[in-house]
């Protein structure tokens, strides 16, 4: 699978304040435990982040999710984690004033050897399932406000699909979001 497709103009780097972090594992005999996060900084887990809300998803081989976030006045960040499963994730910098912004990080997520990825607020964040019954673990630090929730079309990492957009699984919603290029967020949220 080609991850650096050298026919996108767009620009793929590791994006400002998203953190990466390999999940501490303890196998024997009856299996594997791992820890996603421990509230609190250490050497396992770089930040510190509380969490409110806690949710999975599962998907079926080729569903594409995204590009979503939660903007103002009640913008999130997200820990996500791989549960089982692989899929690839993708996550674009919306933050006008970062200097990543319009820039997009890839990550292969992969059960055999799962992490965890700091979002900070102001980043979409999608993945395609490459298995049936991938699993996908959101841990968010403040509640879905519906007014605040929003997203970019997938369409700005199509050349990074292993197929076409148009051929994934989707749903109506994720289907009509907006181009990045003609994208401008704006809250319906009152307060």
């Amino acid at each position: 699978m080609n991850l650096n497709n050298e026919g996108s103009k767009l620009q793929v780097e590791n994006l400002d304040g998203v953190c990466i972090w390999e999940m501490p594992i303890a196998a024997d005999l009856r299996g594997r435990f791992f820890k996603a996060y421990v509230e609190g900084s250490s050497s396992s887990f770089p930040v510190d982040f509380l969490t409110f809300e806690h949710f999975f998803t599962e998907s079926k081989k080729y569903v594409f999710r995204g590009m979503h976030f939660q903007g103002s006045p009640h913008s999130t960040t997200k820990v996500v984690s791989i549960v089982k499963g692989k899929a690839i994730d993708f996550l674009l910098d919306l933050r006008k004033e970062s200097t990543t912004y319009g820039k997009i990080q890839i990550q292969l997520l992969d059960e055999i050897a799962p992490v965890s990825i700091y979002i900070p607020a102001g980043i979409a964040h999608g993945y395609i399932s490459l298995t049936e019954g991938t699993i996908i673990s959101y841990r968010q630090d403040k509640a879905f406000c519906s007014n605040c929730d929003s997203g970019v079309s997938g369409k700005i990492v199509e050349s990074y699909l292993p197929i076409k957009l148009i051929d994934t699984i989707r749903s109506d919603r994720d289907k009509v979001l907006k181009d990045f290029a003609n994208f401008e967020y704006q809250s319906k949220c009152n307060l």
